[in-house]
């Protein structure tokens, strides 16, 4: 399925994969409203100032409306930040108007009382906001911008305070390592989902910079077997292993590698990401293959979306395909290409971490067996 860009995407996710397998259609999609941002973030993928016009109102509502014929239930709306742009509460209304479950991305910083009222009209299904950092000599570390970790800080007292539904990610990187722990911590206390990014990616326009400050493997995997939450789902991995439960390759990715393909999630299959500038995506990161949908149909866009991702075949040398690690590993080929230039060059990031997750993985199956 299309990234977990939340906790409710990975729902929705499952709810598409158990419901309408083998159909291709635009069940789920991701907005970009802007390129905007009130925040300099150093990890960002996304190339702030890229010199275009966002797309207008009235552009926004023409792809909601097409996407909604072609069978849209979910969405998520994201920038730049969304809040910067004048016309979100109208963009906003239309598409929960339109029956679509929304989640919002955003940074919160611009948050303030008139969007708490309409979050209250219209709920979104949740509002996903990144916490740089427990400190704020660390979260600003991150973001670039003083005063924005107590614009943040501010933003989610409102957001408790009004019973708006939202979650807290992380993403882990070298500024703000040592605050990892102290924001899990802090997400249990206040009683909130929390997403832990452990890895960060290249641009949308290739830039490679952002990787710079991501973990070594061996930390990214030093918090999955630290964290309680994240070493119980490798422990319940194993069981579901020993058990028969799972196999040791999931069946969608057997699949799709089974038949040559490259891509075995559902890039522009079951998802589509529209840019700021108004072009067709498969996904968020697929930023180097696009239709300008100023100069083509959506019915064009998405079948040209389909030759280029769906469709696209592997070569003998992707070693993917015959991995015995896919499960443990989060691999991407969007990032593979923008890092590298090459769909098939895997980054060793991804192998590594999957390499220890599975050992991990194999000495609780030992444990069960000899418990047993």
């Amino acid at each position: 399925m299309a990234e977990s860009y939340c906790m409710h995407s990975q729902k929705m996710n499952d709810f598409i994969d158990e419901h309408f397998e083998g159909i291709r259609a635009p069940f789920t999609a991701g907005f970009e409203l802007t390129a905007k941002c009130n925040l300099n973030c150093v990890h960002c993928y996304a190339k702030p100032g890229r010199g275009h016009d966002d797309m207008t109102t009235q552009e926004f509502k023409d792809i909601v409306d097409i996407l909604c014929e072609r069978g849209l239930l979910d969405a998520y709306l994201t920038g730049g930040e969304i809040l910067v742009r004048k016309d979100f509460e109208e963009l906003y209304r239309y598409i929960k108007g339109k029956g679509v479950l929304v989640s919002l991305l955003t940074n919160i910083t611009l948050l303030n009382e008139h969007h708490i009222e309409l979050f209250k009209e219209l709920p979104p299904e949740v509002i996903s906001t990144s916490m740089y950092g427990y400190s704020e000599e660390s979260y600003e570390a991150v973001t670039g911008v003083k005063g924005s970790y107590r614009k943040f800080m501010d933003a989610l007292d409102l957001l408790r305070a009004n019973g708006i539904p939202f979650e807290l990610k992380f993403v882990a990187m070298e500024q703000n390592i040592d605050d990892l722990y102290k924001v899990r911590e802090f997400g249990n206390q206040i009683g909130v989902p929390m997403v832990i990014i452990l890895d960060v990616h290249p641009m949308s326009d290739g830039s490679t910079k952002p990787m710079d400050f991501r973990l070594t493997p061996e930390e990214a995997f030093d918090f999955d077997i630290k964290d309680m939450g994240r070493r119980t789902f490798w422990e319940d991995v194993a069981r579901q292993l020993l058990e028969g439960e799972i196999d040791t390759r999931p069946r969608q990715t057997v699949e799709r590698f089974g038949g040559g393909y490259l891509y075995p999630c559902s890039i522009a299959n079951q998802h589509v990401f529209i840019t700021s500038d108004y072009k067709m995506q498969g996904c968020v990161r697929a930023s180097y293959r696009q239709f300008d949908l100023r100069h083509g149909s959506f019915d064009e866009g998405w079948q040209h979306l389909q030759r280029e991702f769906v469709d696209k075949k592997a070569t003998d040398r992707y070693p993917c395909i015959t991995c015995n690690k896919i499960r443990y590993c989060e691999h991407c080929v969007a990032n593979f290409k923008l890092a590298y230039g090459d769909e098939e060059h895997v980054d060793p990031f991804f192998c590594r971490v999957a390499e220890l997750r599975k050992e991990f993985v194999d000495e609780h199956i030992k444990a069960l067996l000899a418990n047993n």
